[in-house]
């Protein structure tokens, strides 16, 4: 995957640890939350947003046919993906551009080529709500 990794703590950590320690099938809700993530990220990526909700900029590539920024051939959009092993989950990119749309940079030969960045993964108060009530359906 990409590197660009997501720690969870706050509101959700206490409750992920207490479904690890009581429950047997902890993968499950983490398997759950990476579904979310995942289509959180397509559907972001549909809406041209970032986790918080603001708007990338828009590539000239976009303004040049029309079309949505980071989505010419989908490539990206389609290399969402999580991965869950016993307490873990691991949610991002499967193309290796992936970091330099999300952080920006230069790039390019001779890196002449400047790009901003158009945060694509991340957890906002936004995820964060949805993944508290995911945790709490299966405390519940």
């Amino acid at each position: 995957m990409a590197g660009v990794f997501i720690d969870i703590s706050g509101n959700a950590l206490p409750r992920l640890m207490k479904i690890a320690t009581t429950s047997e099938r902890a993968t499950d809700v983490l398997d759950d939350i990476g579904a979310f993530l995942d289509m959180d990220v397509t559907t972001r990526f549909l809406r041209e947003m970032t986790p918080e909700g603001r708007k990338w900029e828009q590539s000239q590539a976009a303004k040049d046919r029309g079309g949505l920024t980071l989505t010419d051939t989908r490539s990206l959009a389609g290399s969402v993906t999580h991965n869950v092993s016993y307490n873990t989950l691991v949610h991002g990119l499967g193309e290796k551009y992936a970091a330099i749309h999300h952080f920006g940079g230069e790039t390019g030969r001779n890196k002449n080529v400047k790009l901003p960045a158009r945060p694509i993964l991340g957890i906002a108060a936004i995820q964060e709500t949805e993944i508290n009530d995911i945790v709490e359906d299966w405390l519940i």
